[in-house]
């Protein structure tokens, strides 16, 4: 108890640093990954999560959460520049058996339909453990994505690209954003994949030093191989946060999740290997590539 009070102060003071304006010094950022979940509401609103955002300049959002509804919770606060993406885990004692539950599909149409939800996911197809992608209820999934024409946040724990091949190539009109560039994939990896499906996009969140890392050197340089990779596909890539802490504790789930308070840590990771690229190439990985892909501008008034 004492310990989870610690933590609620010290989530209390970082929050009021950051309801202060936002800093339009730094260029505006679409946040393609990010969470809102019932363990995060624990130690923070929506409202202030949603002035997180707006202080360090994220002008375009995307959310999913657990439960399901509880992405609507920001884009009501904050607007439409906030996308709400329904998930599976339409609520939260489903988490990691949703692939049984012969209800998902028939609430994941019901949420799209209501004309309040602009996604489907984040799906976890984890390889050895559940869903085999022949699933009929994640098979379900994939055709609403294409019925409704909405795009299909994925992650996969898999060791190759050939894990994700046969569902993008069977679903070549679903537009597939694949969360955190495959994981623990290399960018040779990455290169086979774009090869063989030009319906996917790779968004680079949670690639740095508290989660799988693998995108630059332990001084924050970006490694040659990605570099070369980006520079060939400049309109595939997006990026984001996704503010979960302790994410590879998986037995801890159940506990109060931090990741809001550890925001700043998250994107200013990303804002730093970013600099390191050519301008016109660093504004489409940290937004234009996101304004096209959801063929939206995001906040209105940021500054350039």
């Amino acid at each position: 108890m004492i310990m989870k009070r610690f933590v609620y102060i010290i989530g209390l003071l970082f929050l009021v640093s950051c309801t202060t304006v936002g800093r339009h010094d730094l260029p505006p950022f679409a946040d393609m990954h990010l969470h809102f979940n019932w363990d995060h509401e624990e130690l923070l609103t929506a409202k202030e999560a949603v002035e997180i955002l707006k202080k360090h300049n994220v002008v375009l959002a995307a959310v999913s959460s657990v439960p399901s509804s509880y992405a609507l919770k920001l884009s009501e606060v904050g607007g439409d520049w906030i996308i709400p993406f329904y998930s599976p885990y339409y609520h939260a004692g489903n988490r990691l058996n949703w692939f049984y539950d012969k209800q998902v599909v028939s609430e994941v149409r019901k949420a799209l339909a209501s004309g309040k939800y602009h996604g489907i996911g984040e799906v976890h197809l984890m390889a050895g453990v559940g869903p085999r992608r022949d699933n009929p209820i994640f098979q379900g999934l994939l055709k609403l994505a294409d019925e409704f024409n909405v795009p299909f946040l994925i992650h996969t724990d898999a060791s190759s690209y050939k894990y994700l091949l046969p569902v993008c190539q069977g679903y070549p009109k679903v537009r597939f954003l694949w969360a955190h560039a495959g994981g623990v994939i290399n960018a040779d990896g990455l290169k086979n994949l774009m090869q063989h499906c030009n319906n996917v996009w790779f968004d680079l969140a949670a690639r740095d030093p508290w989660h799988y890392g693998y995108l630059t050197d332990e001084r924050g340089v970006l490694l040659p191989g990605w570099l070369t990779l980006i520079k060939t596909y400049p309109h595939r890539f997006i990026t984001g946060t996704d503010p979960v802490w302790n994410a590879h504790q998986i037995y801890k789930w159940y506990e109060a999740d931090q990741g809001w308070f550890h925001y700043d840590k998250f994107i200013n990771y990303h804002r730093n290997w970013l600099k390191q690229l050519p301008a016109a190439l660093a504004e489409n990985i940290r937004l234009r590539n996101a304004q096209r892909f959801f063929n939206r501008q995001g906040r209105s008034g940021y500054q350039e």
